[in-house]
């Protein structure tokens, strides 16, 4: 009960105070001239290319990689977010929406929040220990974010974007934040083989940095909602919900169960893939609407509704995961 509390409150905390920091901001209570924005911007490069690096790097390093059925881990991931997308299409076909708003409902019912919340929860349930098949499964997230998910949405969308669309697909298939996540995945495997022992001290340091970072991240996403946006989008936002928080953590738990994720070291890696195949919309599914054109009213909808929807959600995992 003590970790449901924690990892909800944490969540709910970091949304709150990201809410009031925008309120202070459109009050003008928080001057113009300071650039809160551009400050959050800041930390959130921190966490990316000074804190995660070296989370995902000791979490490497001190785990366990004999197991050959880990390399189901990434091709879960990557089923997770095809699926989603493929039922996001499915429910806005029966919904009878227009191009524009399937496109919008695609990237929602795809793109995952796997890091802010889904490592976060994955920390407090499990611990440490967990970071690692956190990092596995999302291993090839972006890439098919911006290899599947972007193109796919431009399918439904303007044309009006398209050059602006490609040089921002190619920019960000290039970014340094990819470089730098496959370097430290890269770096502790080599240091996991090479028969050096982590420093015993490495655990309490990961132990710190997973929350804060998970927490500025939570931060950022709250400054970032619009809560009068869900509006007339309740059926959307609703078909969303259940593909996120019911059918897909029903399909990919069970694919990962039947490639005997749940046999190896005490089942963690399983409850793991339970975790993170139940997480709401990622921030990154309201980019391509505003690239191509497409339903953003509606995005907003189902992002804000599926992050909020995590208090009744994570409740429920922490239950069903006990059971496994």
């Amino acid at each position: 009960m003590s970790k449901n509390i924690f990892s909800i409150g944490l969540i709910v905390l970091g949304l709150i105070i990201g809410q009031i920091i925008r309120k202070l901001v459109i009050r003008e209570i928080i001057p113009e001239k300071v650039p809160v924005s551009k400050y959050l911007i800041y930390a959130q490069k921190t966490i990316i290319f000074g804190i995660n690096p070296v989370i995902t790097l000791g979490a490497f390093w001190g785990a366990r990689l004999n197991e050959i059925r880990y390399v189901f881990l990434p091709i879960l991931g990557i089923c997770a977010l095809s699926i989603g997308g493929l039922l996001g299409f499915t429910a806005s076909k029966i919904l009878k929406h227009e191009r524009r708003q399937t496109g919008s409902m695609f990237c929602s019912a795809s793109f995952t929040n796997l890091g802010s919340f889904g490592a976060l929860i994955c920390f407090v349930f499990f611990g440490e220990k967990s970071y690692v098949f956190v990092s596995l499964y999302r291993l090839f997230e972006e890439l098919t974010y911006f290899l599947i998910g972007f193109p796919v949405a431009k399918l439904h969308g303007n044309d009006t974007n398209e050059r602006e669309g490609k040089n921002s697909l190619i920019r960000i298939v290039t970014d340094p934040y990819i470089i730098v996540y496959i370097a430290s995945i890269t770096i502790g495997m080599l240091l996991n083989i090479s028969g050096f022992a982590r420093p015993a001290v490495y655990t309490g340091i990961n132990e710190i940095f997973i929350p804060i970072s998970s927490i500025l991240l939570v931060i950022s996403v709250g400054f970032s909602m619009r809560i009068t946006a869900i509006g007339g989008y309740l059926r959307e936002c609703m078909a969303v919900s259940a593909v996120k928080f019911l059918i897909l953590p029903i399909i990919i738990t069970s694919l990962a169960y039947l490639a005997g994720l749940g046999s190896i070291n005490g089942g963690l890696a399983l409850k793991v893939v339970l975790v993170l195949s139940a997480m709401p919309p990622a921030f990154y599914s309201l980019i391509p609407p505003q690239l191509y054109g497409l339903d953003t009213d509606l995005a907003n909808s189902c992002w804000l509704f599926g992050s909020g929807s995590l208090a009744l959600v994570i409740p429920i995992l922490f239950m069903v995961q006990g059971l496994m």
